[in-house]
């Protein structure tokens, strides 16, 4: 990796703050209570409410997905036009909360597959946080200047069609 590719990438991750810094009063509010109905969803699946569970990695599994969940959901509520979500930005997360569901579901599999399963649903859902916001960057950097590297997919349905501005 040059020091030129090593300084943008360090320079985007600077950058993540400041987007999450300029959202609204809604999205925060949408990112709170989507974590709090994340968690209980979690935790009512996992048989974590009902005395069930993995222990302290069942709950830390469980606090971790409902926190990424929460930011994806205030990632979709009052995007920028060019980021705005579509169905296909559900896709992956959806995929990501059935990992911490089976690997803090107590069951007869190994914890170290169970651990491994949850990690890689935290992979999942961190990774399409990250790409919504770098969406996100890309858009809000793009509007000030001429050329724009901002890639929009043109075959998925919007998610929320009726926000959408007319053509």
């Amino acid at each position: 990796m040059t020091a030129n590719t090593q300084h943008r990438k360090s320079g985007r991750l600077r950058q993540f703050p400041k987007v999450l810094a300029n959202w609204s009063r809604q999205r925060v509010t949408v990112t709170v209570i989507a974590a709090g109905a994340s968690a209980v969803f979690l935790m009512a699946a996992t048989g974590m409410m009902f005395g069930a569970g993995t222990g302290w990695a069942g709950y830390a599994l469980v606090g971790a997905g409902s926190l990424l969940a929460g930011f994806l959901a205030g990632s979709y509520t009052g995007a920028p036009i060019g980021a705005a979500p579509t169905l296909c930005d559900l896709r992956w997360p959806v995929i990501g909360l059935f990992g911490p569901i089976w690997a803090g579901s107590p069951r007869d599999a190994l914890p170290s597959v169970q651990g491994m399963v949850g990690l890689l649903a935290l992979a999942v859902m961190a990774w399409a946080l990250h790409a919504r916001l770098e969406l996100e960057r890309k858009v809000t950097l793009a509007r000030g200047s001429q050329d724009s590297d901002v890639d929009v997919c043109t075959d998925c349905r919007p998610l929320f069609p009726s926000r959408q501005p007319p053509h």
